[in-house]
């Protein structure tokens, strides 16, 4: 399966997409998460232990972790790139959930905001970025396309992504992960 597929089967299934990578040899331990996560690596490799079963995913192969099932990752030396879908069945993700993650997978935490009314124009981070409004809005400007984001909303700009901004009448307020991480793609 390739990443077009990949992706459209996530959005057909209610997964909300996300891209990652992770650094070279990160060992997390034993943990489970609160929603159903498929994955697709794009580069690297990443082993997820489940019931004591080490199973390895390399380019080009998919793997799926329910919500609720333990299991350790591990990276492996060249670290891994992956996109991933996420899929919350228990209702809408919370601000610790969103921060909670954010850290887990190796994310520098920030809480921000934006005065009223700004504009910013049309820039790329030389970093992913993850952002969670927490009150107010944001619109992001991709491609020319604008979306909106309200309090609760979330939304992820890889590396390298030109976009442009615009807070609305009564400012931002948010958390944003950022994390300088790029695996190697092969």
């Amino acid at each position: 399966m390739d990443r077009l597929e990949f992706e459209a089967e996530l959005r057909n299934e209610g997964y909300r997409i996300v891209n990652s990578s992770l650094k070279p040899n990160l060992h997390v331990g034993n943990h489970c998460h609160d929603f159903d996560a498929k994955l697709l690596v794009l580069g690297g490799e990443l082993t997820i232990t489940r019931d004591n079963t080490p199973e390895t995913f390399r380019a080009g192969q998919c793997c799926m972790v329910p919500a609720g099932c333990m299991h350790t990752e591990d990276v492996g030396p060249e670290g891994v790139a992956y996109v991933s879908g996420r899929r919350r069945n228990g209702g809408p993700l919370t601000r610790e959930a969103f921060e909670s993650d954010l850290r887990r997978e190796g994310f520098e935490v920030v809480h921000g905001g934006q005065q009223a009314n700004h504009t910013g124009e049309s820039h790329a981070h030389d970093f992913d970025v993850r952002i969670m409004v927490l009150s107010g809005e944001i619109t992001l400007i991709r491609d020319g396309k604008p979306q909106t984001y309200h309090a609760g909303d979330h939304c992820e700009l890889p590396a390298g992504c030109m976009h442009s901004e615009q807070v609305g009448p009564e400012g931002v307020a948010y958390i944003a992960g950022k994390a300088y991480r790029r695996a190697s793609v092969n």
